[in-house]
């Protein structure tokens, strides 16, 4: 099979470690993809696989203008490549994707990784009108989908994978970072759908005071959130790491994945802590509610004074109060779940299998 992925970027983020996963186990088996996408740190790591090549599209800015450019250049590039199947990631992708599908005579695969309740009507008016079939990556993403309209005999579920993480060699990702005090890492792109700020406020408000929180990740949020830490004298209790493409490390050196988000989808960042024995503190959205008690939830409704009281005592709870056989357990949990239900090759080949349904004659 030839597949064209098209993604915004490959940067940091769960849709972008799907794609790359994807493509690693497509290549493995044989197949020859390609992955559209604007910049990003994973680029390289494309790049490197045999069976795979990279092709630069400008969509990673938000707007009219590169979406139709993105489009174009993907047209410009089609002629004399042929592609069997079209897989776009989220909607935007879908758009930039739509003429070369046509072009090709492909069909057109989409998978919404998540997204915030006002937007799924009109993503459901795209997706209507462009996919073939759509693929929630979980159970409430699919929900969201066919309560907005979108036929349930177009949507499958195939939920993400994740790679056990591997750490680094013996160096300390976080060289200034004191050894002493628990340690809590939030990693995700600084968008408001990420809700740092709940977490920089509910830190704060904690009654177990010391340890340090560090925020992995970058974009438009970031200078607002780190006004609010100095707002709320956090001093360097509170680092801002950046855009870090060593987060396995990260995750070795934290005591607590900490992910306050509005919504999600069934964030990778989640999965790989889980792989790798880490506790996770999340809001009660999307497909983190359906991964029992491997994940401590926080409830997500409430004035903002609520919230971040209810993040204060959450911290406290995890950090100061939960018990060693409590943790062990939730340890036990998450590695469990893993192991038994996002393996990388159950992902491919369930990819792989709509794929060549999609390709059966008549199906269209």
């Amino acid at each position: 099979m030839r597949v064209l992925q098209v993604v915004a970027e490959l940067g940091t983020g769960g849709a972008e470690a799907v794609v790359l996963g994807l493509t690693e186990g497509m290549v493995a088996r044989g197949h020859r993809v390609w992955v559209a996408s604007d910049h990003g740190w994973r680029v390289p790591l494309v790049r490197r696989l045999g069976g795979a090549d990279h092709v630069r599209i400008p969509l990673a800015a938000p707007g009219p203008v590169s979406l139709a450019a993105a489009a174009g250049r993907l047209l410009a590039w089609s002629p004399g490549r042929p592609v069997d199947l079209v897989h776009a990631h989220n909607v935007r992708a879908t758009l930039a994707a739509a003429p070369v599908a046509r072009l090709r005579r492909a069909p057109l695969l989409t998978t919404v990784h998540g997204l915030g309740a006002e937007d799924y009507p009109r993503a459901v008016r795209v997706l209507r009108r462009l996919s073939d079939l759509v693929v929630a990556v979980s159970a409430a993403v699919a929900d969201d989908l066919e309560h907005a309209g979108l036929p349930g005999e177009r949507i499958r579920v195939v939920e993400n994978a994740v790679t056990l993480p591997q750490t680094s060699s013996g160096v300390d990702p976080l060289p200034g970072v004191p050894a002493a005090g628990p340690v809590v890492l939030c990693a995700a792109r600084m968008t408001r759908q990420k809700r740092q700020d709940l977490l920089l406020r509910g830190w704060a408000a904690r009654r177990v005071q010391g340890g340090q929180l560090l925020l992995a990740g970058d974009g438009p949020e970031r200078a607002r959130l780190e006004s609010l830490a100095r707002a709320l004298d956090l001093g360097s209790e509170v680092r801002f790491l950046g855009d870090r493409d060593d987060v396995p490390a990260l995750l070795g050196r934290a005591d607590l994945l900490a992910l306050p988000s509005d919504w999600e989808g069934l964030p990778i960042g989640v999965l790989e802590a889980l792989a790798v024995g880490l506790p996770v503190l999340a809001s009660a959205v999307g497909g983190l509610t359906d991964l029992g008690a491997a994940v401590e939830l926080v409830a997500p409704e409430g004035t903002e004074a609520e919230l971040a009281q209810r993040w204060a005592a959450a911290l406290d709870r995890a950090l100061a109060e939960e018990s060693a056989a409590q943790r062990q357990e939730r340890t036990r949990c998450g590695r469990e779940l893993v192991g038994s239900r996002f393996s990388p090759d159950r992902m491919v080949e369930d990819y792989l299998g709509l794929g060549e349904s999609l390709l059966t004659p008549g199906y269209r």
